[in-house]
């Protein structure tokens, strides 16, 4: 099968479409995190991996899943859930959808092959360790029991991202992204991360989120601002929220706005009827996790528009996965083996649920691997097409980017 073909000019015109219902002011940000690497690009970009690889032909035939649709090597990361233990696992569902099983194992490899000049990793090296990844995954469905990663049993860099993320307190947070003392305490403005209110904005938001919070636990808001993060979700609505519960504990709240998925147009016909994005995308989390972050929840904002909350976990527990550690041995290969794991697991935790294949499903799928040489062909096929896309975009200037 052949993948489509685009020019420069398409190119611009698919970039404008996507980040259109942005905050323009916002976009100069997301488009110099895109320069960094083409795989940040790639991180920025899921809705052009949909359209060139005609996902609704082909995987045709594929067995439905929950998918996370949009993963790649770093939307996974450690966090704390509501019953205090910390998880690492799949933590980006803004993208997650019914769909083929493999449109996320077609990701995640690309994404392999689009780092891999990064991790200094040759072809054959990059395509062994795709292998060994569809191994795994296939292992994991084939046993038809989710696992987990647990601190207590992590090894490696897992286990120091696990350790990490149990050390670090909400009061460490709060420290870091607040200044003041008592009840003077509020949010201050970090250059690329967070931008503070003016006193009308601020008091606007504090009195949506006022009520959400009282009738939800008791808690009360005590400052809100706007929040630079990820690369995808750029240019969307965020915000950071200072709270004080009813115990009188404080805690910081990420609040982001939900946004259709992008593989929507694909699979349409095959989704339930969801009352908003914010709720479909709480509710595919919790289904594909084993145990989802304290907090999470949907909720309607101002002038229609629903956001995703969850109390806010530190940055620096996101994988990383183009630093120099990961060039180190086996590393790279370990890791890619848990992520194959925690993949196959979320599938089968979702499986039999409105419309996706049940566990019989998934292991007869698995047990007959004719697609994974087919898969693994497309994705470091699709990873030159990637790196020839960056370099167009690299070349391009913001305006020409940017809609009036």
């Amino acid at each position: 099968m052949k993948m489509k073909k685009f020019t420069q000019n398409s190119l611009v015109n698919r970039i404008r479409q996507a980040d259109s219902s942005r905050q323009p002011e916002h976009l100069p940000l997301k488009y110099k995190a895109m320069r960094e690497s083409a795989f940040r690009f790639f991180r920025a970009t899921p809705y052009l991996f949909y359209q060139d690889w005609m996902v609704d032909t082909m995987f045709k035939g594929h067995p439905h899943s929950w998918v996370c649709g949009d993963f790649h090597l770093e939307n996974l990361g450690s966090y704390r859930a509501d019953n205090g233990q910390v998880y690492f696992d799949i933590n980006d569902f803004d993208e997650s959808i019914l769909a083929p099983c493999t449109v996320d194992v077609a990701r995640l490899l690309t994404s392999l092959f689009v780092a891999a000049p990064d991790l200094n990793l040759s072809p054959l090296s990059s395509q062994m360790l795709a292998r060994k990844f569809l191994e795994a995954y296939c292992q994991t469905l084939i046993r038809g029991k989710p696992r987990s990663l647990e601190r207590e049993t992590a090894q490696g860099v897992l286990k120091q991202f696990l350790n990490r993320a149990a050390d670090q307190t909400q009061s460490e947070l709060i420290d870091e992204h607040t200044k003041g003392r008592g009840q003077d305490r509020r949010l201050k403005s970090k250059k690329g991360a967070i931008i503070t209110f003016s006193d009308m904005e601020r008091d606007r938001l504090l009195a949506w989120l006022n009520p959400i919070l009282s009738q939800r636990d008791g808690a009360r808001p005590l400052d809100i601002a706007f929040r630079i993060a990820g690369t995808n979700s750029l240019g969307l609505n965020r915000y950071v929220a200072l709270i004080q519960t009813a115990a009188g504990k404080r805690k910081l709240l990420d609040i982001k706005a939900a946004r259709p998925s992008v593989a929507l147009p694909y699979f349409a016909d095959q989704q339930p009827n969801w009352p908003n994005e914010a709720t479909r995308i709480v509710t595919l989390q919790q289904r594909l996790q084993d145990v989802s972050p304290g907090g999470l929840s949907s909720q309607e904002g101002p002038e229609q528009e629903f956001f995703v909350m969850r109390v806010l976990q530190p940055q620096a527990d996101r994988l990383k996965i183009l630093t120099k550690s990961m060039r180190k041995g086996d590393r790279l290969l370990k890791l890619l083996n848990r992520v194959a794991q925690l993949l196959a697991s979320a599938h089968l935790r979702s499986g039999g649920q409105q419309g996706s294949a049940i566990t019989d499903d998934l292991i007869a799928f698995a047990k007959n691997p004719l697609w994974v040489s087919e898969v693994i062909e497309k994705s470091e096929a699709y990873s030159h097409q990637v790196q020839q896309d960056y370099l167009n975009f690299c070349s391009l200037k913001d305006n020409e980017l940017i809609t009036s």
